[in-house]
């Protein structure tokens, strides 16, 4: 019985230990632009900012990066130019022009 016991806590310490491995190791989504495709989000929409628009981008307590236009390469390739919507909507009337956050060289084949 004692040595059942043993090779069961055995076998769930690897198991657990095999998990967290796992964990670690996995790849992890980005939420900071990139090439992967994006989903739509609302920006402009706290207080004393422009009028609200639905986007190509995604969302953080601060703010939203989204897509701001898409140029066709000659490569067969499409550049993504993401910026920053400044609106801070955890301070009231807070809002900042919107800046350039950064560029992506993508695939034809990715959202937007």
């Amino acid at each position: 019985m004692t040595r059942s016991i043993t090779r069961w806590a055995t076998v769930g310490l690897a198991v657990a230990a095999a998990g967290g491995l796992f964990s670690l190791t996995a790849p992890t989504a980005s939420a900071h632009g990139g090439c992967g495709n994006q989903g739509k989000v609302v920006i402009n929409d706290g207080t004393g900012s422009e009028p609200p628009s639905t986007v190509w981008g995604h969302s953080h307590t601060t703010g939203e990066h989204y897509v701001h236009h898409v140029r066709r390469n000659s490569d067969g390739t499409k550049t993504r130019h993401w910026y920053e919507d400044n609106d801070t909507k955890l301070l009231p009337d807070r809002d900042k022009p919107d800046t350039p956050y950064r560029t992506d060289k993508c695939a034809l084949n990715v959202t937007p």
